[in-house]
């Protein structure tokens, strides 16, 4: 007998591995939130190197249920495809027929979505997280990844970006495509502003996976740098991060500011809350983002952002944070400074521009969409 709830069918490019057995966080977190109102099926098809035969592995929570297909990786691009095919194939004849398919992060896995589409005869709904629309790494698509992409415009029924920032890189590879913006949900009641604020003007805080491709910690370490000569003995940077930072506690050792820079971490979100309250600002000089989950929480726990104009920072109000050019660490410098000379901010200002990324205006949204398409035959 069929269920009132609409049945949704999540499939993703990022997959769990074995040191890292749960899907990638903004995914995870909107199949947590849409199994309150939904059924949702989540699929991952895992790759392992030294695997020989597939494995099926079932979880259920509530509304919410999870399929892990463990597979051989294959030694070459065609018996890595195949292997992937096979196992998406398995999984798909283990799932109830969904009434919509959702994927995310279109490289490498949006083929997968497609074939589930052909293969349930039902909407596809692709949502874009990834910085590969980033100029530099654009013109750098490989034939195999502009494959994906072209296929992808053809057979998705709707096509999400999380920031308008990313959708304005987008529009160049999807041509005429309409792109909609749905922003990556904060749980706004984790993240909110401590009653009482107590914050040291020279306080700052960085959140990130420490990527020196995209996130530009040189540069930020060359500002506090900058501070110091300047005379500023009582700045700190509190550097948090899930990934490895031995190498950047030897940089800062090395530029001698291991009195000013700290590291802590991995962290979990309960545990990070307090740091975004007490911080006087937080300080993102990204070359790129797509989204920045980390802005979206300070805000939503009153705190101002610095940042270059990338993801939600894009066109950043004053009355949130201030902006600074990409790779200019004597500008961050300089936006630090104001800060430390107590440059004003609205707490309840930034906290209520953060629920625009709440849960519910994000369930709103997504659930509005899903209601634009029809139950399959």
């Amino acid at each position: 007998m069929r269920s009132d709830r609409k049945h949704i069918l999540i499939l993703s490019s990022w997959y769990p591995t074995p040191e890292q057995p749960f899907l990638g966080n903004f995914v995870q977190r909107q199949a947590v939130l849409l199994s309150e109102h939904c059924r949702v099926t989540v699929l991952h098809t895992v790759p392992e190197e030294h695997r020989s035969e597939r494995e099926l592995i079932v979880r259920t929570n509530g509304h919410l249920k999870e399929i892990f297909i463990y597979h051989p990786k294959g030694s070459h691009f065609l018996s890595r495809r195949n292997n992937r095919l096979k196992a998406l194939s398995e999984g798909l004849r283990a799932i109830d027929h969904p009434d919509l398919i959702h994927g995310h992060v279109l490289i490498p896995g949006g083929y997968l979505f497609v074939k589930a589409k052909e293969f349930f005869k039902c909407p596809l709904i692709v949502t874009e997280h990834a910085s590969y629309y980033r100029p530099g790494r654009k013109e750098k698509l490989s034939l195999k990844e502009k494959y994906v992409l072209q296929i992808v415009r053809k057979h998705a029924d709707r096509l999400i970006s999380v920031s308008e920032f990313l959708r304005k890189d987008m529009q160049s590879l999807f041509g005429d495509r309409t792109i909609q913006v749905i922003g990556n949900p904060v749980n706004t009641e984790l993240f909110r502003p401590l009653e009482i604020r107590r914050k040291e003007p020279s306080y700052f805080l960085h959140v990130s996976t420490l990527d020196p491709a995209l996130k530009n910690v040189d540069g930020i370490l060359e500002a506090v740098s900058l501070l110091v000569q300047k005379g500023y003995e009582e700045v700190q940077l509190l550097i948090i991060s899930d990934e490895p930072y031995e190498e950047w506690i030897e940089k800062v050792n090395r530029m001698g500011l291991n009195r000013y820079v700290k590291f802590k971490g991995p962290l979990t979100p309960e545990e990070l809350v307090p740091h975004f309250q007490q911080a006087s600002a937080l300080v993102m000089f990204s070359h790129y983002e797509t989204f920045s989950i980390v802005i979206a929480e300070a805000w939503a726990c009153g705190t101002p952002v610095i940042s270059t104009p990338v993801g939600i920072a894009y066109n950043m109000s004053p009355d949130l944070g201030l902006s600074v050019r990409d790779n200019d660490p004597l500008g961050l410098a300089i936006a630090m400074e104001k800060i430390i000379n107590d440059l004003p901010f609205s707490g309840m200002e930034i906290r209520m521009n953060a629920m625009t990324y709440s849960d519910h205006n994000f369930l709103k949204s997504i659930l509005s969409l899903y209601e634009e398409f029809e139950y399959p035959n």
